[in-house]
This record gives C-alpha cells, structure tokens and sequence, in this order.
C-alpha cells in the first residue's frame, strides 16, 4: 500500500460529488501539475473522472469506490480518491 501522507493534493468536484487528486511530490507528474493554474488543473481531473467513471453523481459511494480502485490499481506517483 502506497503512503500518500506527504503527497500534494488537488481537491476538485465532478456534478456535486467531491474527489482529490493525490499526487506524488517525487514523482514526475508534481512539477507540471504544481505550475498550472488550479482551474487548468481541476479540468483535467474533471475530464479523468467523467472520461473513466462518467457521471459520478448518478453512482453510488461503493461503485465509486469500486471503480477508483480499479483505476488506482497499481499506481505509484498518482491517485484519484473521493474526498
């Protein structure tokens, strides 16, 4: 299990349910994604979710779940999480 404790993270909200973006600060996604404007950064999250979950409101908190883990599995500088 990854230990995010010391990670960035980019709240951000898809239909009315709220997510994080929890990023690896040694990782090589961090330099990018801490340059760009919040709004820049929250539109690609934004995208991710609808592109890889779709429409989170019409789900429920475990097929949310289900389904970040799924997308999760096996990352290592990058991860999205309900907030």
């Amino acid at each position: 299990m990854l230990n995010t404790d010391n990670w960035a993270l980019f709240p951000f909200s898809v239909n009315g349910v709220n997510f994080v973006s929890k990023i690896d600060t040694n990782g090589s996604f961090y330099p990018t994604l801490s340059t760009m404007p919040k709004i820049l950064v929250d539109s690609i999250n934004t995208q991710a979710i609808t592109e890889l979950v779709g429409d989170p409101s019409l789900m429920t908190t475990a097929e949310l779940q289900a389904e970040l883990d799924t997308i999760n599995a096996g990352a290592s500088q990058a991860l999205l999480c309900l907030a």
